[in-house]
Parts: C-alpha cells; sequence; structure tokens
C-alpha cells in the first residue's frame, strides 16, 4: 500500500456510526460501527446530545486505522454526513452545546406549526423554500426551543447541524452545506440557494444564528487540528469536507446521480430521494439541493419516520428467541425472522399495518396524528404473519410516495436500493412486488459513508469527479416484479390506502386524548 492514498467517509446515523476507509478506487479496506440511543424523555420526542455523535465519529475513525495498519499521511481526505438534525444544536458564545438536538423523528412542536400558519403566508413559504411546515421541519423545532426554553434562546450563540459539530469540534471551523441549509426549511431559498431573511425575519429566527456561507458537500471548509487529529489517529492537517445529510448521500453512494434516479434508503427510516435537474416541486414532498452538482441539482423525498424502527422494533419486543438463536447459527435475528415469514402467504392472510410508529408522519402524509396500525388480526395469525405484515406496510407506504412523486411530474429512470433493510432479499421482493419497480440491489454498498468518501475524494482532488462512484459499484442483483404477487398486491395496497382515510378521524382522537 506504499504511495497508495486512502479516503475517509464517516455517516452519523440516528442509532449508530459508521466509518469506512476507501482507496481511491472504491475498495472498501476498513469498516466499523459504533452504536448508541436516541433520548426520549416523553412520548414522540427525540433528541440528542452532540457528544454522543462526536465520541462515535472520533471511535470509529481511530478503529479503522487501527485495523486497516495504513500510514495517516496516506488519508487524503474525511468528509462527515449526519441523520438530519432537526433544530440542530444551539451552541453558546463558547462553543458548548446549550440542550440536546431535537432530530428529525421529534414531533413535539405541533402548537409551532399552528403559529406559522397563522402567521405566515403559506403559499410564499413553498414559493420560497420549496418546502411545507410540519413538525418535522428544523424551523419549527427552533420554534420549540424559542417559544418553551427562552433562557436557552437568550444564549444561542450559532447553531450547527451534527455533522458540521463533528467537524467543528475536530478542526475549529463552522460550516453548513447546501443539503442541510435546505432542509431545515422555511429559512432557506431553494432558487437562489441561500438564506432566505425575508422569512427569517418573519419567524424570528436570527441570521447570525447561521454561518455566514454555504458550502458544498465536496468542498474542504477544514483542516484537523492537533486535538481532533490525536483524537481520531489521523495527521494534523487532513482537509475536511463539509459533508451533508445522510439520505442524500446514500442516494450519491448508489451512483443516484441523474435526472429520473431514485434511491430508496432503509435505514431506521425510509427516504425515497427523487434526483432532478429540472426542479419539479410539490409541497406533499420535502425539496432541498442535492450533494452533487449542490448548486443544479434537487433532492425531493418522501418516506415513513419509522420504517427500520418498526423492523427493529419487531425484533427487540417479540424476537428474543431469533435474537437468542442468531450467535449459534451465525446469523442475523433479522435474517431468521425472514426465513419464517417466508413461509406466509403473500398479503399475510388479510393482516395490514399502517408503519408510523412515531405518532404523526411527514412527506407525503403531513398527517400530525397517523400512528401505526395492524388491523385484520385474528387468532390464526403467527408472530411471521405480523413480520410479514410490518414489510409489507413499508411497502405500500413506498409505493405511495412513489406515486405522489410521479403524480408531480418526476420522471422515474431508475430505482437503487440501498442501506441495512434492502439486505434482506425477502423484504427487496416485497418492494417490487409491491410497487411493480425493478429494484437494482448493491450488495456490498456500505451506504452514505462510502458516499461521504467520494466526497471527499472530490474535494481533496484524487477522485476526478463525483462519476467515478460508478466505477466503484457493482449491481449484484435486479428484482423483476412478480406478475401474480403484483396483481395481488394490487388488491391489498387499495385496502392500505382506504385503512388510513377511513381511520383518520380516529387518530386525531387517539392524538388528543394523549
Amino acid at each position: 500500500m506504499s504511495g497508495e492514498r486512502f479516503l475517509i467517509g464517516t455517516d452519523v446515523g440516528t442509532l449508530g456510526t459508521k466509518t469506512v476507509l476507501v482507496g481511491t478506487e472504491g475498495a472498501i479496506v476498513a469498516s466499523t460501527f459504533e452504536e448508541y440511543d436516541v433520548l426520549r424523555p416523553k412520548p414522540l420526542w427525540a433528541e440528542q446530545w452532540p457528544n454522543v455523535w462526536f465520541d462515535a465519529v472520533a471511535k470509529t475513525i481511530r478503529d479503522v486505522m487501527r485495523r486497516s495498519r495504513i500510514s495517516a499521511s496516506s488519508v487524503a481526505g474525511l468528509c462527515i454526513s449526519g441523520l438530519y438534525g432537526g433544530s440542530g444544536i444551539p451552541l453558546d458564545s463558547r462553543g458548548k452545546p446549550l440542550r440536546p438536538c431535537l432530530i428529525w423523528l421529534d414531533r413535539r412542536a405541533t402548537k409551532e406549526v399552528e403559529w406559522v400558519k397563522q402567521n405566515l403566508d403559506l403559499e410564499e413559504l413553498f414559493r420560497v423554500t420549496a418546502n411545507t411546515v410540519d413538525p418535522y421541519y428544523g424551523f419549527t423545532k427552533m420554534l420549540w426551543i424559542k417559544f418553551n426554553e427562552p433562557e436557552v434562546w437568550r444564549k444561542i450563540d450559532q447553531i450547527l447541524t451534527p455533522n458540521a459539530y463533528c467537524i467543528y469540534r475536530l478542526t475549529g471551523s463552522t460550516s453548513i452545506d447546501y443539503s442541510s441549509a435546505g432542509n431545515y426549511g422555511g429559512i432557506f431559498d431553494i432558487h437562489k440557494r441561500n438564506w432566505s431573511e425575508k422569512m427569517m425575519d418573519a419567524l424570528g429566527i436570527p441570521r447570525s444564528f447561521f454561518p455566514d456561507s454555504i458550502s458544498m458537500s465536496k468542498d474542504v471548509v477544514g483542516e484537523l487540528s492537533e486535538e481532533g487529529a490525536r483524537l481520531t489517529g489521523l495527521r494534523p492537517g487532513t482537509p475536511v469536507s463539509a459533508g451533508g445529510i445522510d439520505a442524500p448521500v446514500s442516494a450519491l453512494s448508489t451512483g443516484a446521480l441523474r435526472d429520473g434516479d431514485l434511491s430508496i434508503m432503509l435505514g431506521t427510516s425510509m427516504c425515497n430521494g427523487f434526483i432532478q435537474d429540472t426542479p419539479r416541486l410539490s409541497p406533499r414532498l420535502i425539496n432541498y439541493p442535492h450533494v452533487a452538482y449542490d448548486r443544479q441539482k434537487t433532492y425531493s423525498f418522501a418516506g415513513v419516520n419509522t420504517a427500520g424502527a418498526c423492523i427493529r422494533y419487531f425484533r427487540d419486543e417479540f424476537g428474543s428467541i431469533e435474537s437468542t438463536q442468531a450467535k449459534d447459527k451465525g446469523m442475523s435475528a433479522y435474517a431468521l425472522l425472514d426465513l419464517e415469514a417466508e413461509e406466509v402467504p403473500v398479503g399475510s392472510d388479510g393482516l395490514i399495518f399502517l408503519p408510523h410508529m412515531m405518532g404523526g408522519e411527514r412527506a407525503p402524509w403531513w398527517d400530525p396524528s397517523l400512528v401505526g396500525c395492524l388491523i385484520g388480526l385474528t387468532l390464526f395469525h403467527t408472530r411471521a404473519h405480523i413480520f410479514k405484515a410490518f414489510l409489507e406496510g413499508i411497502a405500500y407506504a413506498l409505493r405511495y410516495s412513489v406515486e405522489t412523486a410521479l403524480n408531480s411530474g418526476m420522471p422515474l429512470k431508475r430505482v437503487l436500493l440501498v442501506d441495512g433493510g434492502s439486505k434482506s432479499r425477502l423484504w427487496r421482493r416485497i418492494l417490487t412486488d409491491v410497487t411493480g419497480l425493478p429494484m437494482a440491489y448493491i450488495a456490498e454498498a456500505p451506504g452514505a459513508p462510502l458516499g461521504d468518501a467520494l466526497l471527499a475524494g472530490v474535494g481533496a482532488g484524487v477522485v476526478s469527479k463525483y462519476e467515478e462512484i460508478d466505477g466503484w459499484l457493482k449491481i449484484t442483483e435486479t428484482t423483476q416484479p412478480n406478475e401474480k404477487d403484483k396483481s395481488t398486491y394490487e388488491k391489498f395496497y387499495k385496502l392500505y390506502n382506504e385503512l388510513y382515510e377511513a381511520n383518520s378521524s380516529i387518530f386525531e382522537k387517539i392524538s388528543r386524548i394523549r
């Protein structure tokens, strides 16, 4: 490996941080993951102290360096992406976090949404930002802090995203990338690709809270300090790129760069990201700059807040047998649950699941009251039926998201699957048959960290262009729809939609009581 250059990609996820060490030709040399959890002090709340993220970033980088045994001087660049940090991390004048970050999953800002509806012109909000108002968005979470914790609000000197906070701790430089700025919603002008001071003024969110300039995700925004080098095992002066929101970085890791590409990220949440050269904007979708060709391309997405989280919930609450057997059999608990569910007929013998388990849902539903629902349950049904219904329910939600995008005029030319849930052959089959769309799967793709490595390489000048990712990837399987199963799922998909529509008032009543 003498003389060879390497790149480090790190993704700060909702439930863990993953780092990969990659050669400039795309070969993964080392990979490591550090797990953690989300703080849930109240129902529908979800937050995290940023030091948890930073410690995981430093540890995973140290670990890949130790495992690879390469020289720190051979690392040409580092890039860090992150979960959508919602409110961002409020810091005081010394750079100290004032409170935990209200992450994307947090749904507490319902009163703030009503305040926005009463005080702003929502049509103008959409015209400027290409986004609407919902507890999902960062600007409503910022308002929650302002209205509910004024003592914190008064002390805020700056707000940083999770990945930018980690970069700040490693380099001393503050930054924000286009995807992160756009995903705050409400305060970013997607047409000018800059902050909307008009909207900031209307919302009462100071412009001074945010970095002066917005960077492309590939841009080098700092160099490792002596302390950053000590904590990571890298050399001082290593260039660090801005990174971005994990969903579009995951899309980039699959080669989703072209108009009409759809990248389905099956992580804790499901993000169905459509890449556009010409923006076709809809208030039913979330819209912000892509992490490649940031000033030209748009990333529009819809999805399910708790897609992968539902499956983890099932494993933790009902899969204790599989979790125990997993170690002895050398398989994951999920793989064992899949084997059991494969024996269940298409449609789970009439069992239908709505996979909205955080209370409220973002695009394309924009329903603050929507909750999880399992209907059709009888004494005949087994755990395997319920597990397969979970997988199918998320597939129905995917189809609804795709149909919403297509109805907005977006082209659909290629579908790519990435991240943990896509490892399940059963789930890939269900997703394909429910949607009727052929889906390409890349077995060895590590998701966002590989996209980070590419961004680091382009930013550091050791990778010539984004399109080099095509040579890094190998599509291992393309799943084609089974026409018979597709026809069966067509009937259940209609019932899925009717189930939501028929129970929307019930969901609202549950929300009020809760």
